[in-house]
């Protein structure tokens, strides 16, 4: 590698520290008027439901990419909060199918919109044009970290 790319890594890799910490930062002290706190885990699960419909258990742990037991103490917590609903795989009346609640579902609308007005906030002095940009390179960053976790 030459000194530029090693200049672009790390200047990446002192973005992407700081992105962390300030997203970290502004989860733990916003106060949250949309019902009950999700944390980031418990939100995405929810996202995956709302998004994709039920799933069991397991098929959740795949999509979220976390082990049974972490995927299945988020459930419970959001069942216990009213958030997702269990009932019988028609498939396989053994199993389970969990879904998102209309409590869930529309908790997890306001929460969306509500990180969306956010987004519109602090990027509203960016063009359409590098708003795009920047959601393609998101993206294209996302697919190469999950190819990666995958081993491609």
């Amino acid at each position: 590698m030459t000194g530029d790319e090693l200049d672009e890594y790390a200047a990446i890799s002192r973005e992407l520290g700081q992105f962390m910490r300030r997203m970290t930062r502004m989860q733990s002290r916003r106060a949250d008027p949309d019902g009950p706190a999700l944390d980031r885990a418990a939100f995405q699960l929810l996202h995956r439901l709302v998004a994709d419909g039920p799933a069991r258990l397991s098929t959740l742990a795949g999509d979220m990419v976390v082990d049974l037991s972490v995927v299945s103490r988020q459930v419970a917590a959001l069942e216990a909060e009213g958030l997702v609903v269990r009932t019988p795989d028609p498939a396989d009346r053994r199993a389970s199918l969990i879904a998102a609640s209309d409590a869930g579902t529309d908790l997890f609308n306001r929460k969306r919109a509500r990180f969306q007005q956010w987004l519109r906030t602090m990027l509203s002095d960016w063009t359409e044009r590098e708003r795009a940009d920047f959601a393609l390179l998101m993206r294209r960053f996302n697919a190469a970290m999950a190819a990666h976790d995958e081993g491609k």
